[in-house]
């Protein structure tokens, strides 16, 4: 049984993969019941894009600056698209992957 991680980082899919296809805007994790699923897809390239825009660039006297103001203000949202996600996975999930949500923890702690 595979294990599929979810977790947040600057452009990249809450769907941690094999890789990630960038001409298809879609993540590949070798297992046809997530990759051919255009509502995963979808819901994690919304996560993926909300994520990545906390980090500002020459922005704060800094070169690189996480807007951690905004992920907080934004943390119902992105908190409810990690249950659609994950409710997602529940419904497709044939028996042939387990999932491990790095997502809530972090989220908690906001």
């Amino acid at each position: 049984m595979k294990i599929v991680k979810l977790k947040l980082d600057y452009l990249s899919n809450p769907i941690c993969g094999e890789y990630y296809n960038i001409e298809k805007h879609c993540i590949i994790t070798k297992i046809a019941v997530i990759d051919e699923d255009n509502v995963l897809q979808d819901i994690g390239n919304e996560m993926q894009f909300l994520y990545s825009s906390y980090y500002e660039f020459d922005s704060h006297n800094e070169a690189c600056w996480f807007n951690k103001e905004q992920q907080i203000k934004d943390k119902p949202k992105m908190l409810e698209l990690l249950a659609k996600l994950k409710a997602r996975l529940d419904e497709i999930n044939d028996g042939s992957f387990e999932v491990e949500d790095w997502i809530t923890p972090e989220y908690e702690n906001l």
